[in-house]
């Protein structure tokens, strides 16, 4: 209720002198605070229009169900009081009705708060967001309403209760598309969101849920598929919607007027021209008498506005004219440029790195303070930080200064990510051949930003049954000092025992460290040299190893180059990763173990995007090798190469794949076959990589190995190589990455028996 009263028999007059302002009525909010926002003030007159307003004001803060104004004599004038209700404090809040959700479902993201005083906005919000949580799950007939309880034996607190009527899960059912030629209906609807209700749809996301802005993105991704194919005039109708009599499922049902699939006819330029015509149509991804993809014409736009960045001007216009030609199917584009005026970088302020220090950050831009802007750096800076792998999202938030426009400020708004892993791990593996002991266990500690420094810690123990065991410690600062000059420190201690013919073993201990450091040479390409030193043991049960194996000491430089171009150092989907190293052993450097080893990596990571937020990739990796004789000494043997295992050829048992021949004295009298390894060896990899549940992490792949390790007499040859193929999934957590995968052995073009391989690690 909102009066205006007077206590006066005499009606109110304009003109009165205000001497005293008083609230009664309040309880909770503090007098101070109604009299301060009033236009009503001592020492003012009293005025009509003013007190209607200051009703509106305070009845507008949402706190009073009442509100008077009231006159009386005082002094030379009039004392003002403001008789107020409160509304009551929320003293509890409660759900009723719910099933399918639960109260810790809606609790944190309530605007209504316990102890607050009543406020119809805010709860009439938290109305529509209660009923979006159900609209997300599918709930699509949900509603939400509330009701004020009163509290007994307090007239001023009352019991907010929520009640929901759930409703059913709405589903799409059918979807129809009209009018398509080009492409059939189940290409189309396979980009989809709202696809049609399957039993698989339980476990695919979004799981066939009739949603409205899903839907609103079914229509926007159909008009861009035609228009990617040229259909540039593409025409998609609002869908139809049908709801069945159960109320379950919806129909939906879209009309596509396909139009004319357009080429390019001619490109050209006008307006402020800082390129040549020639150079701006050399960048460009669309041709004349291609196809007018519409995909490409936004790269081309965005290409040109990077271009005209890189010169200064970060609020370049490119603003396209495009002529159709129907009769001869062709699109004609004039791109008029305006290029603004120059601007300039400001300061770099770092928002949400709560872990991450502000240097670790800083020292991934490619710009800096009061430089010319450059929009192709400033996304490398950006591209820089996300490829730390510290954060899921990086985003660069700009404005102009307020006193100098010609100055750009930026705020990097970052969302980190967990980067360290605590994991323990047992488990079993079975061996095809029945001959290996293949319980496992492993216990690991890493971070890759300690103490938000960027520092990368590790402390890894393994122990791969009997007597195979390693215990590994390391820490890097890849950025010493902020420079580009990196230093890490590693020691281990490694057991291992290996079959060097089907009854022979031995056993070899490892203990060490190494030095390396390093430096990035130019853009991503870094050099290192690396000092490692390992004392050796070796033993066996037999002397017939004891006339190639000897223990003694290693002391080797390696020195490597690298470049790391992909989207994320720890899990990346994009890019490449190429890496060469040659390692000196012995010799000068002292050590009873003399060789050479030169080894090459790479992975190519090739994304296929089926949608904005479903993302495919491929990895292709080669991994060759070649060892070679340091003077007259033979390289040892259990330095020399063998694959087979969960990291190279997963079809085969652990290091079996190598050079082999046959030794006639043995300790049982029979002749054996001794893997003597290989001085040459070359692995191709093939994977493709799709999510399965992206919320989870979980990742199905499909992969295909090919290789082999070679004698010193051998050829490389292509046809001899080694193959296998399986299938298996990848699940990220936050404590280890763990691998599930089948493979199976392809030997003489038969499918071999197939081995299960459970890992820990990428």
């Amino acid at each position: 209720m909102l009066l205006l009263m007077s206590l006066a028999s005499s009606p109110l007059l304009a003109g009165e002198r205000i001497e005293e302002v008083v609230v009664r009525g309040n309880q909770k909010v503090e007098a101070d605070a109604i009299t301060t926002v009033l236009k009503s003030q001592k020492g003012h007159d009293l005025d009509p229009a003013s007190i209607q307003a200051d009703i509106k004001h305070l009845h507008e803060l949402g706190y009073f169900s009442d509100i008077r104004f009231l006159k009386e004599p005082a002094g030379n004038g009039i004392r003002v009081i403001v008789e107020v209700v409160e509304k009551p404090a929320i003293g509890s809040i409660q759900f009723v009705g719910l099933s399918e959700m639960k109260e810790e479902d809606f609790k944190e993201k309530l605007e209504t708060k316990v102890y607050q005083i009543v406020n119809e906005t805010k709860i009439n919000a938290d109305l529509r967001m209660i009923e979006k949580q159900y609209l997300e799950k599918g709930f699509y007939l949900a509603k939400a309403t509330y009701k004020l309880d009163p509290t007994p034996n307090n007239a001023n607190e009352v019991s907010l209760v929520f009640n929901v009527e759930e409703g059913g899960k709405v589903l799409v059912g059918d979807v129809h598309i009209m009018g398509n030629a080009y492409f059939s209906s189940a290409e189309l609807i396979n980009q989809f969101y709202s696809k049609p209700y399957t039993r698989l749809s339980n476990i695919s996301a979004p799981g066939s849920v009739y949603n409205d802005d899903f839907i609103k993105r079914d229509v926007e991704m159909l008009g861009f598929i035609y228009k990617d194919q040229g259909f540039a005039q593409v025409n998609v109708s609002n869908p139809v919607k049908i709801m069945e009599e159960d109320r379950r499922y919806v129909r939906l049902t879209l009309e596509v007027e396909e139009g004319i699939q357009y080429s390019i006819g001619g490109i050209e330029f006008s307006g402020d021209l800082l390129y040549t015509p020639d150079e701006m149509k050399g960048w460009m991804l669309l041709k004349p008498n291609a196809l007018f993809r519409f995909g490409n014409f936004r790269k081309d736009v965005e290409m040109l506005v990077d271009k005209y960045g890189d010169k200064g001007y970060a609020f370049a216009d490119v603003n396209p004219k495009v002529r159709y030609d129907k009769e001869k199917k062709l699109v004609y584009l004039n791109y008029e440029i305006t290029k603004g005026e120059k601007v300039y970088f400001g300061d770099f302020t770092f928002i949400g790195n709560t872990k991450t220090r502000d240097n670790v950050l800083r020292r991934e831009l490619e710009v800096a303070d009061s430089e010319l802007y450059s929009g192709t750096r400033l996304t490398k800076s950006k591209s820089n930080m996300e490829r730390l792998g510290y954060f899921e999202e990086v985003q660069t938030l700009r404005e102009r200064d307020e006193k100098n426009h010609q100055i750009l400020n930026y705020k990097i708004k970052v969302k980190e990510k967990p980067t360290g892993q605590l994991q323990a791990a047992m488990g079993f593996s079975p061996s095809a051949e029945g001959n290996q002991n293949k319980w496992f266990g492993q216990g690991k500690y890493s971070e890759e930003n300690q103490s938000g420094r960027g520092w990368r810690t590790s402390l890894t123990g393994r122990w791969n049954g009997g007597k195979n065991y390693s215990l590994e410690v390391g820490w890097t600062d890849p950025r010493l000092n902020d420079s580009d000059w990196s230093l890490g420190f590693s020691a281990f201690v490694r057991n291992e025992v290996r079959l060097v013919t089907n009854t022979v073993t031995v056993q070899e201990e490892r203990k060490g460290g190494s030095v390396t450091i390093g430096r990035r040479i130019v853009e991503l390409i870094r050099a290192s040299i690396t000092y490692r030193y390992s004392k050796i043991n070796v033993a066996s049960d037999t002397a017939l190893v004891g006339s190639f194996v000897e223990a003694g000491d290693e002391s080797s430089i390696i020195l490597g180059l690298a470049r790391n171009a992909t989207n994320n150092y720890i899990d990346p989907s994009d890019g490449s990763d190429v890496r060469i190293n040659q390692e000196f052993t012995g010799g000068p450097l002292g050590g009873t173990r003399k060789y050479l080893e030169t080894t090459f990596n790479s992975a190519y990571f090739q994304p296929v995007d089926f949608s904005d937020t479903y993302r495919t990739y491929f990895r292709f990796a080669a991994d060759f090798g070649l060892l070679w004789q340091n003077g007259n000494e033979r390289i040892p043997i259990l330095t020399r190469f063998r694959l087979g295992g969960p990291e190279d050829l997963r079809g085969y048992e652990l290091r079996t794949i190598g050079p082999k021949s046959s030794i006639l004295q043995t300790p049982t009298g029979q002749p054996q076959q001794i893997n003597w390894g290989g001085t040459k060896k070359v692995l191709l990899q093939a994977e493709y990589f799709m999510p399965i549940i992206k919320e989870a992490n979980i990742k199905g792949l499909l992969f295909y190995d090919m290789g082999r390790a070679y004698a010193e007499d051998e050829t490389v040859n292509f046809a001899s190589f080694e193959r296998d193929a399986g299938f298996g999934f990848r699940w990220i957590t936050p404590v280890a990455p763990f691998r599930f995968e089948w493979a199976y052995p392809i030997e003489n073009g038969r499918v071999g028996n197939l081995r299960f391989i459970f890992y820990l690690g990428y």
